[in-house]
């Protein structure tokens, strides 16, 4: 009997573990295209993820947290407000990878597989949850992940950071309808006030997305419930939570944002051209599938899964870019912010997945001979998606392959202007030890987001242009480093005097040292600084002044972390 306990304890344990252990083995074949290449991908965010794990390699590296909302190491070492105000805590990830592999292409090796490993495991978590059925609900999860450009292959080919926060979304799926179906506890704080706060710290366009999905479910769920108190004060506790473990990031977002204008990301003219089909891949099988099964489980759909129907088919309807919305895109300052529909395309179908795993639950379960039907249907979607997955592994490889074929692609990417830099591009991203530091120089990231200035910014118009012509071009007439107090200090000579463009970036909380006296800084319309510089050196330190109010908020976290483990060591002594 001993053992055969143990026997069925084993199978349990496999039973649960085993697609998790598929997952991994996926996750190392995806990273065989750069194993084999030694390529590094390159894309149209690769400059700026490069350079915000830099920066924040380079702080752990030095213990540098002075000055921590300018760039003092990254973006060309020109004090741009751009960490702080973007995905802070994911760039202080970023900068842990790469302070322990020391090199770029290690560090997307290793960040490529916990992304392909985590959003895998969190779509199959939530859809075996509520299905029950372990076969399709991994395959609907590979498929979600492996064939959606907006999921995983966004990171890949093009270092979007939106795959970083979309990862987290079935846990805030889950949180939703915990809230509509659980009428004695419909919201855990704590969990969910965690949760929010790493997308936030993530990707504003995900936590976005996310607390929008969490207002239908929880407008629904207010409707419905008898509980109304209860789920009203959990839901305010959780968002409190996560303004608590956020309210550093809230801090310096409102006190730079409110102060002075900063410009927008670059409006996108041709929303048009960055739409999503919803008659071609995924999104129209998903589609297929949903009205099959509404109508064969007519009269049997929950609440609940009407909710994920119709979110997930409204977020790819604006996807899609209806003419109706085209023709207003960009009057509407939130959809001219996101800039492209397709963005709205990994929401809608993680949504519809969800629902279709779920509808496919119960019409197997009214079944005889399950088994079979199951493994049925996780083959005929497998071979639906199986073109699509490969061809995204050949890409994967051929785009290692562009690294070493194309230079001129790799120089577009990082606005290289000097000839002598275009020479030595792919060597000096390449390189590891002690010249790997070096590699940033040729890492230029040139849009101008959260500069100084005012009114719209389209690419290539003056504003797009004044990064590249201000503060990438003049680097070699400019000495640049880092003194002991943690401020940044540019040095240069010049024959006479004259007003020059310092290729820093100033803010209205900028402090500004020139030649050993503290001076009322002047700048260009985009916060470049300008000064007289005298006949011969001159020298620049640039600091920034953090008010009272954000160094007490910086303590919000560790406030609420000693409270929540306060009540949680409250609870068990209870207990």
């Amino acid at each position: 009997m001993k053992n055969m306990s143990n026997l069925s304890i084993k199978n349990l344990k496999l039973n649960l573990i085993w697609p998790y252990l598929v997952i991994v083995v996926i996750a190392f074949v995806y990273a065989l295209p750069q194993l084999n290449v030694r390529g590094i991908y390159v894309g149209a965010d690769s400059s700026f993820h490069f350079n915000r794990a830099f920066e924040a390699m380079s702080r752990l590296k030095y213990l540098n947290f002075h000055n921590s909302q300018i760039s003092l190491y990254g973006f060309n070492a020109s004090g741009r407000i751009i960490n702080a105000l973007y995905g802070p805590g994911l760039g202080y990830f970023f900068g842990v990878v790469l302070l322990l592999t020391k090199s770029w292409l290690k560090f997307q090796l290793v960040t490529n597989f916990i992304l392909t490993v985590g959003t895998i495991s969190l779509s199959y978590w939530l859809f075996n949850k509520y299905s029950r059925q372990s076969v399709i609900s991994l395959v609907f999860a590979i498929v979600l992940s492996l064939t959606s450009y907006w999921s995983i292959s966004y990171w890949y080919l093009s270092s979007g950071g939106m795959s970083w926060g979309m990862m987290f979304l079935p846990l805030v799926i889950d949180a939703g309808i915990q809230m509509y179906i659980n009428k004695n506890n419909p919201v855990n704080p704590l969990r969910l006030g965690i949760i929010m706060a790493v997308i936030l710290e993530s990707h504003m366009l995900s936590f976005v997305f996310s607390v929008g999905i969490l207002i239908v479910f929880f407008t629904a769920a207010m409707i419905v419930s008898h509980n109304r108190v209860v789920l009203f004060k959990k839901s305010i506790f959780s968002a409190i939570i996560s303004i608590g473990l956020t309210l550093g990031y809230w801090a310096d977002y409102l006190i730079i944002i409110r102060s002075q204008s900063i410009l927008s990301p670059f409006v996108n003219l041709n929303p048009r051209n960055l739409s999503s089909n919803l008659y071609q891949g995924l999104s129209f099988w998903l589609l297929i599938f949903s009205i099959v099964l509404i109508i064969a489980l007519s009269g049997k759909l929950l609440s609940w899964q009407w909710l994920l129907f119709i979110m997930g088919l409204g977020f790819l309807i604006v996807a899609s870019g209806p003419e109706i919305l085209l023709d207003h895109w960009n009057s509407i300052s939130f959809l001219r912010t996101v800039q492209f529909p397709m963005r709205f395309t990994l929401p809608g179908v993680y949504l519809l997945s969800f629902f279709v795993v779920t509808m496919l639950a119960q019409l197997l379960n009214q079944l005889s001979f399950k088994r079979s039907y199951t493994t049925a249907v996780s083959v005929g979607v497998i071979l639906l998606a199986s073109v699509t997955i490969k061809n995204v592994f050949l890409n994967y490889t051929s785009s290692n392959q562009q690294f070493w074929e194309n230079g001129n692609y790799l120089e577009s990417k990082f606005s290289i202007p000097n000839s002598n830099q275009k020479i030595d591009v792919q060597k000096k991203i390449q390189s590891r030890n002690r010249e790997f530091e070096k590699s940033i120089t040729v890492m230029n990231f040139e849009a101008p987001d959260y500069l100084p200035g005012s009114g719209s910014v389209y690419y290539g118009d003056k504003n797009y242009k004044i990064v590249n012509q201000n503060i990438i071009s003049p680097v070699s007439r400019f000495n640049k480093h880092i003194n002991k107090k943690g401020n940044l200090v540019v040095t240069w000579s010049q024959r006479n005097s004259h007003v020059i463009n310092v290729p820093v970036v100033i803010y209205r909380q900028s402090l500004i040292t020139f030649n050993g006296r503290k001076i009322i800084p002047e700048s260009t319309e985009n916060g470049v600084l300008k000064v007289m510089g005298h006949s011969g050196s001159n020298k620049v330190e640039v600091s920034i002044k953090v008010p009272l109010v954000v160094h007490i908020a910086k303590l919000g976290p560790i406030i609420v972390i000693l409270t929540m483990l306060k009540i949680v060591v409250c609870k068990r002594g209870k207990r």
